[in-house]
């Protein structure tokens, strides 16, 4: 299974701005944030591109693997282990569409473009083995935006990172849960770098 992502959306400008009321960032459960113009008066630094675009290249994984899982749905079988609530994987993705849709809009021409992921066969050759590479992409992603809250040089793009790591924590703990866990974070999870975190899953990338 892979997929190519091609595109990008060609804007010379680091954010478009729709009035006073900035950029929204949307889930299926309501609006996660908004990004006023005033919070890049400045524009944004280097490290701010290069943070966003390595969540844009998370972001797009996290599509791939959700569409597989619900392409293949009926395929993921175990003697004692058979994925369930595909509503789950189906809201989580739109979740993941609704991140990647915001950091194209962000970043504008500077969008990566032409990423190629691959799906190793060992991930999806049970639905226990695929429920535990859920536990450890979303671990990684609530690692990295909690990172991100703590580097990004606005508010505004801090306060988002920290909505979508609380975002992704769900999805980990639906993961989790399945898998066999408690469904639970630890009391002050770890927080880690976007770039590092795209480090991670190399294994994803073809």
């Amino acid at each position: 299974m892979s997929t190519v992502e091609n595109g990008g959306i060609s804007r010379g400008q680091f954010l478009r701005n729709a009035g006073k009321g900035g950029i929204v960032l949307a889930t299926t459960g309501g609006v996660l944030a908004t990004v006023t113009s005033s919070a890049f008066a400045e524009g944004p630094t280097s490290s701010d591109i290069e943070t966003l675009q390595a969540a844009y290249t998370a972001e797009s994984l996290a599509v791939v693997v959700y569409t597989a899982i619900i392409k293949n749905y009926r395929s993921f079988k175990h003697p004692k282990l058979k994925l369930e609530n595909k509503n789950y994987f189906e809201a989580a993705l739109k979740n993941e569409e609704y991140h990647k849709a915001f950091l194209a809009k962000a970043l504008g021409a500077k969008t990566p473009t032409g990423l190629a992921f691959k799906i190793p066969a060992s991930v999806t050759k049970t639905g226990q083995s695929l429920l535990n590479t859920g536990v450890a992409l979303e671990t990684a992603f609530v690692e990295a935006y909690l990172g991100a809250a703590e580097t990004f040089s606005s508010q505004e793009l801090r306060t988002i990172a920290a909505k979508v790591a609380a975002n992704e924590a769900t999805h980990y703990s639906f993961f989790d849960a399945e898998a066999g866990g408690n469904g639970v974070l630890p009391s002050l999870p770890n927080s880690d770098t976007i770039p590092h975190t795209v480090a991670k899953l190399k294994p994803f990338l073809a």
